[in-house]
């Protein structure tokens, strides 16, 4: 990937962390009581919103599991706050597990918010870069760009040989049906490994360096394992 890189996507979601923050200025001072009570707020939030997903998806409800899921969250959550934010904020942060709950004062919040601000310009700054580099491959390729856009959010079913083509099969996003693309005369140029399972985050569609076309996928596993293929073809076929 040129330009949708893992290194993109980690950016792009520090980019939303300031969406998710609360102000209250009780996280100013480090105290067990307001964390404990805090996680209890937020784990009977998240429990409702389970419910009422359960209840449209006509599925049963499963609380042990919604705690469950709950606490995994928070735990990614506090551990995605102290590899990704700047030891400047972290040392003045007066409880992590607050913040990895979502809560933090005025001031902190808007510390935070000013640094995803800069992690968000730089993704728009990749998005925009990307439109223009892909704009004279869109025109070689023609409509066939367009239908990739089902791609995203798409789940990978396989990656399969045809002679000197490779066929992605896929089920677009919430769907089981298998749609494939043809990737004409393929040339693998980067992989880390299966992708199969995965869900499609990104693609790029470029003109090849050494001519022919770029076609490259950042997909997400179910473990949250980040994964990328690039492939160098002539075509592709929908």
């Amino acid at each position: 990937m040129r330009y949708f890189t893992k290194e993109w996507y980690n950016d792009t979601l520090i980019a939303d962390m300031c969406f998710q923050l609360r102000k209250n200025e009780s996280a100013s001072v480090f105290s067990e009581k307001f964390f404990e009570r805090l996680y209890i707020v937020e784990e009977r939030a998240y429990m409702k919103y389970c419910k009422r997903t359960a209840r449209a998806s006509k599925t049963a409800y499963d609380k042990k599991a919604a705690m469950l899921e709950f606490a995994e969250n928070y735990e990614d959550n506090l551990k995605f706050i102290k590899e990704n934010l700047p030891s400047e904020i972290l040392d003045d942060v007066k409880d992590l597990r607050v913040l990895a709950l979502g809560t933090a004062t005025h001031d902190m919040a808007m510390r935070i918010t000013r640094f995803c601000g800069k992690k968000n310009r730089l993704c728009e700054a990749a998005e925009r870069e990307y439109e223009n580099a892909s704009e004279e491959a869109d025109e070689k390729i023609g409509a066939t760009a367009q239908k990739l856009l089902s791609l995203i959010g798409a789940k990978i079913v396989s990656i399969e040989t045809n002679g000197d083509d490779a066929i992605l099969n896929f089920n677009p996003a919430q769907s089981l049906e298998t749609k494939s693309v043809t990737i004409k005369n393929a040339r693998l140029a980067e992989s880390d490994g299966d992708l199969a399972g995965s869900a499609v985050i990104k693609y790029e569609l470029l003109i090849a360096d050494e001519g022919g076309f770029e076609f490259s996928l950042l997909t997400l596993g179910e473990d949250s394992t980040l994964l990328t293929a690039s492939y160098v073809a002539s075509g592709l076929e929908i």
